[in-house]
């Protein structure tokens, strides 16, 4: 009963739209002359009408009123049949003006619109189907059939400013659980085992994860431990073969792990973690099955004594199967704490008069929340701007509460209410995201492409879609029905399990995964569908597809199974869904196995959205091209894809493409797709025809755009046609050159002039240049003009002498320098223009915050001008990398106020890092560097002579194979440092006398001669450690 509560709401958000396409220009074109069906478009218009005013007091009385909940089923049901029904008039009409344009002059369009025409076999066809869906609503609207309900004007929700977006990370009331559970993962283990497990334990919406996330991302947690990894488990059953794969990714900094043994996986796992002291976090643990935790226990015992594991669970037994050195109980958050953190997200100031108007309210409210921090926050987001006290005291008196109380709903009232007082447009767009499983990752992209696919977006203004897409995301992140997933996936967001099982329950039988029980029940109702891999071979699908005659969406979540009997089964299940999927407007077979897409997908006409990545698909057929409807169609990952239909301009809706990887031209056609936004690769084809200067046309072209094959570019006129810099909507542009053995550069100018004619719009904010072969640089790269770019990139121009201009933008934050292998010194062209006046006030590389130079074979040398010290010319620079560099001399300039990371890789000519100087002229010059890594410098015999700034806290060197001595002074100085780590110096024979107290990790690995001199007591060189707290040699670990 409780989801048909919010029913009412959820289906006004669809009569809106419906009334919006009645009353729409096609559809008065499409049926002018015609009474009969406007009459009936015009009566069902009125009998939406008054079914949307009997809503209103449907959501007043369904809490206290059983008998109204088959009645709005079946409401619901028939709002979706007249929603496709509108929606089946629309692309009638829109083929009906395609059709026209293609074959009709303008005043032969004029005229037909002035004269009556008679009625098409479409006509005949609709016409039936309009009177069923209002036969239905007649009867629903039968006095007899109305379970007590009135016609009520739309009532008004509590009014909601834009709320500005919410930092996810402002948490209140942790502190004490937060230093608790840092304090264990930095005690030993009594117990003598190695591995020290400390469960998290608490009741749903507590704030476990969250709490789990502040103590992982805690500075002091990260220079305990050598490693770390997160992972998710969420599901009822755990699966060891997913957690280890998870956590060997994170661990090898490696992505799809693709051992399908387990044993072989445990080699791997227990290889990688020798010698490292870890801490992984296992988040949302159900399964109390010991045998599996032994396995997984098993698979990581190779860590160094010290690894620790945080598990967090809702159940005590789960915890207690673990046999953990010690619980963690999680409380609810206090009355004060919780008064301020529902404050924030009611964007109240709890000091002013207004504030303590509302708090004993708030007050009252926040104890039915029982200290949920997630009901807290969705309770607040509720309110933002909302000082009317009635508004306030109607949420404290909701029936809601006691509906709860009663057992009547599982689902949290807080959360409840939350979504009863969502804006009606928002409602489908949470319902929808029941299709994917718990602790899914939801790329915001996506999901909004998704939505518009589905009809969910609409704006009274001329925004696009896309836009009003993200300020509903926003809206929905601000209520706290989003949360960001972590703080290195800030693109990704999460939905909290109890928001989760409310999206299941308003949904309903309308949203289905394919592996949920009653998934076979409800074919009649469904419309949305989605599959991840979770149910066997059952030919008994293929049968309930061909009940499903509403489906609007299947989506694939997973890549199926290996395998030809799986093949087959999928490419049958295709198959059976294209034949009965007449309503579909979304289709996602995302990384299925097959490897040819039916012709018949080209009479799916009411398609939005196809998603065929990483399928095996060879060739698409032409009749996709029939999809006029289209807006999205994603191909990534298909990489035996090569060719785009050759009538890929007949979808004129087409807004965003993602191409294959391997495509070898671009049709012709796809200059006539001019409503695209979104093209992630052009691709300049051997062939002739193949211009780049189709993309003249794409004057909506946004986001990222990578033209590869400009080796095959043949006239640079052809390239000027193109207008890149007229695209002032591209944030992001990479051009490509793809020389090979065959197709070797032989006129550097033409290239020079092609690279010219690239020029972007003056807007952008990232550039790759990729295996550019000109001499130099056209005048716009590196022009002051460009002051919006943040990232730059040039890699592989082995014919340039000379760096372009760099210096002059001024917003730039990051540059890498790759491959330059004829550049021999870096001068002062690479700070200014030759065009700039006064270089003393151009103030190059003011926001450059992380440089590289990378595989330059005969660099040498680095000028620095002059100036340094009045500001620094690299003022802002925090990370400063050089990377295989074997002739450079590697030194610094005279001031980097903020360089924190120096790295230092294949550099064999080592001189003094830093200028001869003071050690305090040094800590001045460089009073923010904390970090130094040099690896793979094997010609050096000594290092760090010069000094170095006793601000370093953390120094690595490793594979230094001819190093035998390390400076004694410099080390003496380093008053800050906190952890070293030397790694496979065969010739390194000591180590420095005098190592700095403040020293608290010490790491030796694969130091043949060192090792030997360090043992315990009796090595030559413990004495020099003995006052480290934790010192590391290979496998063994000592804990002082």
């Amino acid at each position: 009963m409780a989801a048909d509560l919010v029913a009412g709401a959820f289906l006004s958000a669809f009569l809106q739209v419906l009334f919006d396409r009645l009353a729409s220009r096609e559809v008065l074109d499409l049926f002018r002359g015609k009474e009969p069906i406007v009459n009936l478009l015009s009566e069902l218009n009125t009998t939406l009408n008054s079914a949307g005013l009997l809503l209103n007091d449907a959501e007043e009385k369904l809490i206290k009123d059983q008998r109204v909940k088959k009645w709005l089923d079946d409401l619901k049901e028939t709002v979706y049949d007249a929603d496709d029904l509108v929606y089946k008039i629309n692309t009638e009409a829109l083929q009906n003006e395609m059709e026209g344009e293609s074959r009709s002059s303008f005043s032969s369009k004029v005229l037909m619109k002035l004269i009556p025409t008679s009625f098409t076999a479409f006509d005949k066809a609709i016409k039936p189907e309009i009177d069923d869906i209002l036969g239905k609503l007649k009867v629903l609207l039968e006095p007899k059939n109305i379970p007590g309900l009135q016609f009520i004007e739309n009532k008004k929700l509590p009014q909601r400013l834009p709320a500005p977006r919410v930092k996810e990370s402002d948490v209140y009331g942790r502190d004490a659980d937060k230093e608790a559970i840092i304090k264990l993962l930095f005690s030993d283990d009594a117990s003598g085992d190695k591995l020290f497990v400390i469960p998290i334990v608490g009741m749903g919406g507590i704030g476990k994860t969250t709490l789990a996330q502040l103590v992982y991302n805690d500075e002091r947690v990260n220079n305990r431990f050598d490693t770390k990894a997160w992972v998710t488990v969420g599901d009822d059953k755990v699966d060891c073969m997913k957690v280890m794969k998870i956590i060997l990714e994170q661990v090898t900094n490696s992505k799809d792990c693709k051992f399908e043994e387990q044993y072989v996986l445990q080699d791997k796992l227990e290889k990688a973690l020798i010698g490292k002291k870890f801490l992984f976090v296992i988040d949302d643990v159900w399964d109390e099955d010991p045998q599996k935790w032994d396995v997984l226990k098993n698979s990581v015992a190779s860590g160094l004594r010290g690894s620790k594991i945080i598990v967090t669970t809702r159940n005590q037994d789960v915890a207690l199967i673990m046999k953990p050195g010690s619980i963690h109980y999680l409380d609810g958050v206090s009355n004060e704490d919780g008064w301020l953190l529902f404050a924030k997200h009611a964007l109240l100031d709890v000091d002013s008069k207004e504030c303590s108007d509302l708090q004993e309210i708030g007050e009252n409210i926040l104890q039915k929340c029982k200290g949920l921090p997630l009901a807290i926050k969705s309770l607040g987001g509720l309110l933002p701007h909302e000082r009317n006290k009635e508004k306030w005291i109607d949420i404290l008196n909701s029936e809601i509460w006691e509906l709860y109380e009663r057992r009547c709903t599982g689902i949290l009232p807080a959360l409840w209410l939350s979504y009863y007082y969502l804006p009606s447009h928002l409602k489908p767009c949470f319902a929808y995201c029941a299709l994917f499983p718990k602790d899914h990752k939801f790329k915001k992209e996506k999901i909004i492409l998704l939505w518009m696919a589905e009809g969910y977006l609409h704006s009274t203004t001329k925004k696009r879609m896309e836009e009003v897409g993200e300020e509903y995301f926003q809206d929905l992140i601000s209520r706290s029905f989003f949360q960001p997933s972590s703080k290195e996936q800030s693109d990704l967001l999460t939905m909290h399990d109890l928001m989760h099982d409310l999206a299941i329950f308003v949904s309903g039988e309308f949203c289905l995964k394919m592996d949920d029980s009653n998934f076979s029940n409800c074919a009649r109702k469904i419309r949305h569908l989605s599959y991840n891999g979770g149910i066997d071979d059952d030919p008994n699908t293929y049968e309930w597809f061909s009940k499903a005659k509403g489906l609007r969406t299947f989506l694939t979540l997973s890549e199926s199974k290996p395998g030809k009997e799986w093949s087959l089964w999928m490419e049958h299940l295709l198959e059976s869904l294209l034949r009965t999927g007449g309503c579909l407007r979304v289709l996602s077979i995302f990384g299925c196995n097959i490897t040819k897409l039916p012709n018949s997908i080209g009479d799916l006409k009411y398609l939005r959205y196809v998603d065929l990545s990483h399928t095996k698909i060879e060739q698409m057929p032409d009749t996709i091209c029939n999809l006029f409807n289209l807006q999205t169609l994603l191909l990534e990952g298909c990489d035996r894809l090569t060719r785009l239909p050759t009538n890929i301009g007949k979808l004129i809706n087409l807004r965003h493409l993602h191409t294959p990887p391997n495509l070898e031209e671009m049709p012709l056609q796809i200059g006539k797709m001019k409503n695209l936004q979104t093209l992630n690769e052009f691709v300049v084809g051997k062939n002739n025809q193949s211009h780049i200067k189709l993309l003249k046309e794409l004057q909506y072209l946004r986001g990222t755009l990578y033209i590869k094959g400009l080796e095959n570019v043949v006239d640079v006129e052809d390239v000027m046609e193109a207008e890149l810099k007229n695209k002032k909507f591209l944030s992001e542009l990479e051009v490509h050159w793809d020389w090979d053995d065959s197709h070797a550069p032989d006129n550097s100018q033409k290239e020079r002039e092609v690279l010219g004619a690239l020029e972007p719009p003056a807007k952008l904010k990232r550039l790759f240049i990729r295996n550019y072969e000109g001499t130099s640089f056209p005048n716009w790269v590196g022009d002051h003009l460009y002051s919006n770019l943040v990232e730059v990139w040039l890699l592989g121009s082995n014919n340039c002498c000379l760096l372009p201009p760099l210096g002059q933008l001024s917003s730039l934050k990051k540059l890498v320098i790759l491959g330059f292998s004829n550049v021999a010194r870096i001068s002062s062209e690479f700070y200014y223009s030759s065009t700039v006046d006064s270089p003393a006030e151009a103030k190059p590389f003011r926001s450059l915050e992380n440089l590289c130079f990378e595989n330059m074979e005969n660099l040498q040398r680095w000028s620095f001008i002059e100036g340094e010290v009045e500001g620094g010319v690299f003022p802002r620079l925090k990370e400063l990398e050089f990377r295989d560099c074997p002739r450079f001399e590697v030194s610094l300039p005279d001031y980097l106020p903020s360089l924190r990371k120096l790295e230092i890789f294949k550099c064999d000519q080592l001189v003094p890092l830093l200028p001869r100087a003071q050690q305090q002229q040094m800590d001045a010059a460089f009073p923010s560097l904390e970090i130094l890594e040099i690896t793979y410098c094997r010609g050096q015999h000594s290092l760090l002579e010069g000094g170095l700034p006793s601000s370093f806290k953390q120094i690595r060197i490793s594979y230094c194979d001819n190093l035998k001595a390390l400076d004694e002074e410099t080390f003496q100085r380093l008053t800050s440092l906190e952890k070293l780590e030397i790694w496979q110096c065969d010739q390194l024979r000591c180590l420095p006398r005098g190592l700095p107290t403040s020293l608290s990790y010490l790491t030796i690995k694969g130091c043949r001669l060192l090792i030997p001199r360090l043992k315990r007591e009796t090595g030559e060189d413990w004495p020099i450690i003995a006052h480290i707290p934790t010192t590391t040699t290979n496998d063994e670990c000592h804990l002082m």
